[in-house]
């Protein structure tokens, strides 16, 4: 854990913890905190107990004391923590899902949460400030951050399928179906002329990638 605090200390950011209203698997990419190995794009790959915020997109760890802090991620590639994989691409973190051999999909989780806004009476939105300061840990280098609590915040979450294939995040779309499943081309034209809409959600991105791959029916 020293080594990983030591590589990632002079990106630490304030950790800003959001309780209350926002639970935890939605605030974080995984539902816990995780033993995990993130690699870099310059340097080592470093092991700790880890997990990555979906609001701001830092990698966030524990420390020895069990305090939380949080990296930046601008040279992390790819994280893995238990038997679950993230690659980074365009400033997010992807978890991916395999399909098959050749496909996966990633999926960007993101989580939206008004903090300048806190619900008032009758479902309305107060514009006043429920941040407070709860405590505060010190690095190694002796720098204290700020550790805050978000009180009862709306918040939006949005997830987007990805395709992950030859070690690239691919957007899914006709255009790039078409592209990187040249044999399938035809059915692709025929499935959408009969005015299907490709899928959004995970479950159903999965399916008609497997069902592609397989070459069955669409």
């Amino acid at each position: 854990m020293k080594k990983l605090i030591g590589l990632l200390a002079a990106g630490l950011l304030p950790a800003v913890l959001a309780w209350g209203q926002v639970p935890p698997e939605v605030y974080y990419l995984l539902p816990d905190f995780g033993q995990g190995m993130v690699y870099f794009s310059d340097q080592r790959p470093a092991q700790g107990k880890m997990n990555i915020c979906a609001e701001d997109q830092s990698l966030r760890y524990l420390d020895n004391d069990g305090q939380e802090l949080a990296s930046k991620a601008d040279n992390i590639t790819r994280v893995m923590i238990d038997t679950v994989v993230f690659v980074r691409d365009d400033g997010f973190f992807h978890r991916i899902y395999p399909v098959a051999d050749e496909v996966s999909v990633a999926l960007r989780r993101s989580v939206d949460i008004q903090r300048d806004a806190k619900k008032g009476a009758y479902g309305t939105v107060s514009r006043t400030s429920a941040i407070r300061e709860v405590g505060s840990f010190r690095s190694e280098e002796g720098v204290v951050y700020k550790l805050e609590k978000a009180d009862d915040y709306p918040y939006n979450v949005t997830e987007t399928c990805f395709m992950y294939k030859e070690g690239s995040v691919i957007p899914f779309n006709r255009r790039n179906l078409r592209k990187h499943f040249p044999a399938r081309k035809d059915d692709i034209d025929a499935w959408l002329k009969a005015g299907h809409t490709l899928p959004k959600t995970l479950d159903d991105t999965r399916a008609f990638l497997a069902r592609l791959s397989s070459g069955e029916t669409l």
